[in-house]
């Protein structure tokens, strides 16, 4: 079971299918179009409405300082740091093409953290892309995608998902230790408490948001 992160943009069609069917396979999801459960839009429509902006953000003639203001809005600093915490949850990004900037972005900062990041291309003209080589696979099939996201990841539970960084932690037994490189003790057969309501799994999860 992966902790997926889905970057991609709000234009991709394929997203919300995507994000089902890895849940229906186990894994657990961030949904950015429905954080924590929320029915969300572009951040930038509702921002460049209450700054008289609509007009420049759609016909894309927006200025420097156009976006200076729009960064200081409260609503885009939250919707940051919504998505970066989830980030930071992650093990695993996948890249859904055809997608903006910021997808390229998160990509690329989740590389540098150490994370496994495969490319999805569902574009109908493919651009090619050198930088591509460094992540660790480039797919245009699902179910190849499907097959390497099922690749256990050494030092994450392939159970609940966690880490050294995120373990699980039972009241009268403590945190989590490795049973195996990609299984925790909590979740292992041995102690029978993966279930168990005392039981709570990847306690330091600062998104509380894969579903």
């Amino acid at each position: 079971m992966a902790r997926i992160y889905i970057s991609s943009s709000w234009k991709n069609e394929h997203q919300p299918k995507l994000v089902e069917q890895l849940r229906k396979k186990g894994h657990k999801v961030y949904d950015f179009r429905h954080p924590n459960g929320r029915n969300d839009r572009n951040v930038w429509e509702g921002v460049t409405a209450s700054l008289n902006l609509s007009t420049a953000y759609q016909q894309t003639i927006l200025t420097a300082d156009d976006f200076d203001r729009m960064l200081l809005k409260k609503e885009v600093r939250e919707r940051f740091t919504e998505h970066f915490n989830a980030m930071n949850d992650a093990d695993t990004c996948v890249l859904l093409l055809p997608c903006g900037r910021s997808s390229h972005v998160e990509a690329g900062y989740m590389a540098g953290a150490g994370k496994r990041v495969f490319v999805l291309d569902t574009s109908t003209h493919v651009t090619p892309e050198l930088m591509y080589l460094t992540f660790d696979g480039y797919y245009h099939k699902k179910t190849d995608l499907y097959k390497a996201l099922d690749e256990p990841i050494p030092g994450v539970c392939r159970v609940c998902g966690c880490s050294e960084r995120n373990p699980c932690y039972h009241p009268e037994i403590g945190n989590c230790f490795w049973e195996e490189p990609s299984l925790c003790s909590h979740c292992a057969e041995e102690l029978g408490i993966k279930d168990d309501p005392l039981t709570e799994h990847c306690v330091c999860d600062t998104s509380n948001a894969f579903k």
